[in-house]
């Protein structure tokens, strides 16, 4: 037994006894550790960053009801 495996266990209560904003930033620390893994940049505060939104996915809207049989009369 690895001892991760074994330190989970008492691991546990301690984080269940944590408080709300503890618990929050111990989860930021674990997510951002897991995105350093895959490579993934961290978010930089201050910096902008796109957002896609479907608001003018015209093209999307009709392949979807193209999918769903719809007739493009009803668009």
């Amino acid at each position: 037994m690895s001892s991760t495996e074994s330190g989970l266990p008492n691991l546990v209560p301690v984080v269940l006894s944590l408080s709300q904003a503890d618990k929050l930033r111990l989860m930021q620390v674990l997510v951002g550790d897991l995105a350093r893994d895959e490579g993934i940049p961290p978010i930089e505060a201050g910096k902008s960053y796109p957002v896609w939104t479907p608001i003018h996915a015209f093209d999307a809207a009709v392949t979807m009801l193209h999918e769903l049989g719809v007739s493009e009369a009803v668009v």
